[in-house]
């Protein structure tokens, strides 16, 4: 199991620009079922929940850096998981994309 962290490692996308591959994504994303969806969900929550409760009670620039801290290891975090879920459905995505573009 290869994790990756950008779309340009996945060997079926590299031969597409960033905005194709955005594309090919968003629709292999749009294939994922609803229990791969709510588990994608409770993994965001889970990682959000707990980062926030302990913001909540920082104040001042210490809260800021927090918020940024957060904020980045959430990108980090969930853009591999993301890929993950949405390799199963690339093929078809990629498929349906050829089809659809002129």
């Amino acid at each position: 199991m290869t994790i990756y962290f950008s779309s340009n490692k996945i060997p079926a996308l590299q031969d597409f620009s960033l905005h194709q591959r955005q594309a090919i994504l968003a629709l292999a994303q749009a294939k994922l079922t609803a229990p791969e969806k709510l588990v994608l969900n409770i993994i965001k929550l889970l990682m959000l929940i707990p980062p926030f409760l302990f913001i909540a009670n920082l104040q001042g620039m210490a809260m800021l850096v927090s918020v940024a801290v957060v904020l980045l290891a959430y990108f980090f975090l969930l853009r591999p998981i993301m890929l993950f879920f949405s390799l199963k459905y690339l093929d078809k995505a990629i498929a349906q994309y050829q089809k659809s573009e002129p």
